[in-house]
């Protein structure tokens, strides 16, 4: 994809273009970014009125939406062609999964997630568990989806750190989706 391309497709010209973006890999990368602003914004504005199990359900259901939606090969075509942009999201995706350790603190007082919970590790074991979903040498997409294998991650680590009271939550959320 080209410049005049996306000039086009925007119906102004490719100097417009110029003028707001200092080529395509800062477009890409602004794009990007946006996207990752927006989910951030989202989840925190969640997470200030929502118990803990609500908000893990939340970024579970929108973490298989986005899972259908954008196909595996653009983290690919990122870590291959444009390595900057891709460890710049990468350092961003980091401070995210560090944010992840209080939101989890906030579900232990809350009485819905585990206290004999070791967050830091958690946290790590997230991380991992999506970065292998994203590189298909670890993950037999032939054989299963990513659904799948989110729903698997997402659900078997919600139910494996929450309290009885925190499962029961998850129970009435999935049932709620079902209808």
């Amino acid at each position: 994809m080209t410049m005049s391309n996306i000039a086009t497709e925007l119906g102004i010209s490719k100097r417009t273009l110029y003028e707001v973006f200092r080529d395509k890999e800062e477009l890409l990368y602004e794009c990007i970014s946006s996207h990752m602003k927006k989910n951030e914004r989202e989840i925190a504005a969640r997470h200030q009125k929502e118990n803990v199990i609500d908000t893990l359900m939340y970024i579970y259901t929108k973490q298989l939406r986005s899972a259908t939606e954008v196909n595996s090969s653009v983290y690919h075509d990122l870590k291959k062609y444009h390595a900057t942009i891709f460890e710049k999201i990468e350092a961003r995706q980091q401070e995210a999964y560090e944010g992840f350790a209080p939101f989890l603190i906030k579900g232990i007082e809350q009485g819905l997630i585990r206290k004999e919970i070791h967050v830091e590790i958690l946290v790590w074991l997230l991380k991992v568990q999506f970065k292998a979903l994203m590189d298909n040498e670890y993950v037999p997409i032939d054989t299963f989806s990513a659904d799948e294998f989110i729903q698997a991650i997402i659900l078997n680590f919600i139910r494996g750190i929450a309290t009885a009271t925190g499962n029961e939550r998850v129970d009435q959320l999935i049932e709620k989706t079902k209808k």
